[in-house]
């Protein structure tokens, strides 16, 4: 884990000196470093995951007390660390008097740097929890939250990952977010976030009667992106110990705190995650076009309506790993799975996924279209509040106006058309060659079986007619000419000849093989020859 520190010095000397020693400690990251007073308070509302600021004594115009106590009233989560030349009890007392965590000689060594700074770290993250959850103890709106439960018909579909995403996506719109692994046994959700937490939902259980803000601030995982997580204990047989009441007042507990609560429910069916189901306000039940998965969601479906958890017209289900390639597409799952379906339908991207699955860190997905799947997706679900849009692929979170959204989506529109105009007219200029190309091959198919049929009827007039009148050289050549129609009987193309040969005598017609058009240049002829039987 890497906390954060913001340092404020005087003098350049004295700034390479701290940050010289903060590189050899692994655990610090230097965010800023300042040489005024209002530089530092200008910089501490941009920076809400700072966690240590060092300041040292001399640094003005604003006297460095009352700047410890501006600090320390207008931002109590941070930790306040006075940097002094010479470490004396009056000094000691008024920094402790206006709010700081503690005080620090300027020639500290670095393991005395890093022992004082990590300790008051780790208070001050401490603290940021337990006000981010103090702060949900009445809901901002006055009403209940929303409870969003996802589902899997069997393993594999996909449920932890849409479970993640919809929740960050929900985050950076704006909304406070928790989401809970009721997937006991075999929940994973810290390996796709890649966090470690010793609490879990077990520890909620002996106290679901009154579970307090602070209660749940020990709870629960507090993620950079807002997200407040509530996990599956690491010792799957623990899950026994969430039973049908404790579930049902942890969640009422959370949905009184938090705008929305979404619950993985895994692949499996126990008496905690069907709970779950039966509060929600949408039960989602993922599936991918594979008939396989959508028969499990029909057994998960039906299961529901015999326990009489939930009925089979409110279950929606959400067609995940989507292409237009596959054999099952979403018409068709609608109405094998007989339940509403989301009209947004997640493509299939593995490899876009593999990285941020390895690595736990959902940031790595850069796939345009997943991003895109993943607002839409959340917009459907009404997650983004009253006229809120979702956010643009690559800012920061914060959700635009509607007049820009629909702007935005009226540019891309146009883009999308000018762009699909230009391709095909690109396309189809590239096409136009090839297809010229293909039609005079045709064509010189067909000019050959047509000069191949000419040549073949001309020989058999010719030895017809020399059989009647031999030795009539012209007359033979004049009616074998008639059998074949002009350009393919004119002089230069069209020749006869009467051959001798040992068994009988032969007529031998020649004529030109047209190349694309007929001419009497072409380098190639079709013969054709027929016997004279002598009458």
């Amino acid at each position: 884990m890497s906390y954060q520190i913001m340092i404020g010095t005087p003098t350049a000397d004295l700034e390479h000196s701290l940050t010289a020693r903060f590189d050899e400690i692994t655990e610090c990251e230097v965010v800023s470093v300042h040489h005024s007073s209002r530089e530092i308070s200008d910089t501490l509302t941009k920076l809400p995951n700072l966690d240590v600021v060092l300041i040292h004594e001399d640094v003005g115009p604003l006297p460095v007390l009352d700047l410890v106590r501006d600090i320390s009233r207008n931002h109590p989560q941070l930790a306040v660390i006075l940097i002094v030349d010479s470490v004396d009890p009056d000094v000691f007392t008024n920094a402790m008097e206006a709010g700081a965590r503690g005080v620090l000689s300027a020639g500290a060594t670095i393991e005395e740097l890093e022992a004082r700074v990590t300790t008051a770290a780790e208070w001050s993250q401490t603290l940021r929890r337990h006000l981010e959850a103090a702060s949900l103890d009445v809901p901002v709106s006055g009403r209940r939250g929303s409870i969003i439960t996802v589902s899997g018909g069997k393993g594999g579909t996909g449920t932890t990952t849409t479970a993640v995403h919809l929740a960050l996506t929900a985050a950076r719109a704006g909304r406070v977010v928790c989401l809970v692994d009721l997937d006991l046994q075999t929940g994973d959700i810290p390996g796709y976030l890649d966090l470690r937490h010793r609490r879990s939902i077990v520890d909620l259980v002996e106290a679901a009667d009154n579970i307090s803000a602070a209660m749940l601030a020990e709870t629960l995982y507090v993620l950079p992106e807002g997200v407040h997580i509530l996990l599956a204990p690491s010792e799957g047989e623990r899950g026994e110990e969430v039973t049908e009441r404790a579930a049902r007042q942890i969640l009422g507990a959370l949905r009184s705190r938090y705008e929305i609560v979404i619950v993985d429910c895994g692949s499996t069916v126990n008496e905690s995650n069907a709970m779950a189901v039966e509060l929600a306000d949408t039960a989602i039940v993922t599936v991918t076009p594979d008939l396989p998965a959508l028969r499990g969601a029909q057994r998960l479906v039906s299961m529901w309506g015999r326990l009489q958890v939930r009925d089979k017209k409110n279950v929606t289900a959400l067609l995940l790993r989507h292409s237009r390639k596959n054999e099952i597409q979403p018409d068709f799952a609608r109405k094998l799975l007989g339940t509403p379906m989301l009209s947004t339908a997640v493509p299939a991207a593995y490899r876009a996924l593999e990285e941020a699955s390895n690595t736990g860190d959902p940031k790595r997905v850069t796939d345009e279209a997943l991003l895109k799947a993943s607002s839409r997706l959340v917009g459907e679900l009404g997650l983004l509040g009253d006229g809120a849009a979702p956010p643009a692929d690559g800012d920061d979170g914060a959700p635009p106006q509607p007049d820009q959204a629909k702007a935005a989506a009226a540019g891309r529109r146009g883009r999308r058309g000018r762009s699909d105009g230009g391709a095909l007219f690109v396309e189809f200029g590239a096409l136009v060659p090839l297809l010229g190309l293909a039609m005079l091959v045709v064509w010189q198919v067909i000019l050959v079986g047509i000069t191949g049929m000419y040549a073949g009827h001309a020989a058999n007039e010719g030895a017809r007619q020399a059989a009647v009148t031999p030795g009539d050289f012209g007359r033979i050549t004049e009616e074998a000419r008639k059998r074949v129609h002009a350009p393919w009987n004119a002089n230069g193309t069209f020749a006869l000849d009467i051959e001798q040969r040992d068994d009988a005598s032969y007529v031998t017609v020649s004529i030109a093989m047209p190349v694309v058009l007929p001419s009497t240049s072409s380098p190639w002829h079709i013969t054709g020859e027929s016997m004279i039987v002598p009458e």
